[in-house]
């Protein structure tokens, strides 16, 4: 391939890979789209949330550590979603959640009896997108001792929202070239880039920079 045709090729796949990229994207698009209205307009969808407590006998085998017996516990009572542990318990408690977006269970242990009180947290549809928006599985809610992702739907949603931002990254950047290929627009083209970048970096100073 010689020099003359190498923009016109790289043109032409950049232009599929860019469209086919954001057909892959639109839901997810969407997505977060839509729950990022939920949450900046709770007033709008209202929140509620049901909670059902309850209480269970629970046996923990011997020698276990605190995220072993979590992962014990969450599977006897038959829970799926992350853990999130509590570093600080009290002596002879263990307090965790078992966290998805569409659900929470508080669990608070009384190791000497094995008395469980369980707390389960249902919220409504509005307020499960802006969990999914935001969800990771692993954050320092508690300062936990451990940060990993135990459940395999995580671990997928984690290597979603990793392709999206990559892929993001790469259609911005694809926009930009595709722009100024454009030369009788390309004023325009760096109207609009300008005016992005520069409400974007006035933002950024004014809500995290600042003091």
């Amino acid at each position: 391939m010689n020099k003359r045709e190498f923009p016109r090729t790289f043109g032409k796949w950049n232009r599929k890979i860019h469209i086919y990229l954001g057909l892959y994207f639109l839901l997810f698009l969407w997505l977060f789209s839509i729950s990022g209205l939920v949450m900046n307009h709770p007033k709008w969808f209202g929140y509620k949330v049901d909670r059902s407590p309850r209480e269970a006998q629970i046996t923990l085998p011997q020698g276990l550590t605190d995220m072993e017996a979590a992962k014990h516990i969450r599977e006897n009572l038959g829970l799926k979603g992350e853990i999130l542990l509590r570093r600080q318990n009290r002596k002879g408690q263990l307090i965790f959640m078992v966290m998805r977006p569409n659900k929470r269970v508080n669990v608070n242990l009384n190791r000497e009896s094995g008395l469980a009180k369980i707390t389960e947290v249902t919220p409504k549809s509005n307020v499960v997108l802006g969990d999914i928006h935001t969800f990771t599985g692993v954050r320092a809610m508690w300062n936990e001792p451990a940060q990993e992702r135990d459940w395999i739907v995580t671990r997928l949603w984690s290597l979603s929202m990793d392709a999206v931002c990559i892929g993001l990254l790469y259609i911005v950047l694809s926009s930009i070239y595709m722009g100024f290929q454009l030369r009788e627009k390309r004023k325009y083209v760096i109207a609009s880039l300008g005016t992005g970048c520069a409400l974007c970096a006035w933002f950024v100073w004014g809500l995290a920079m600042t003091a």
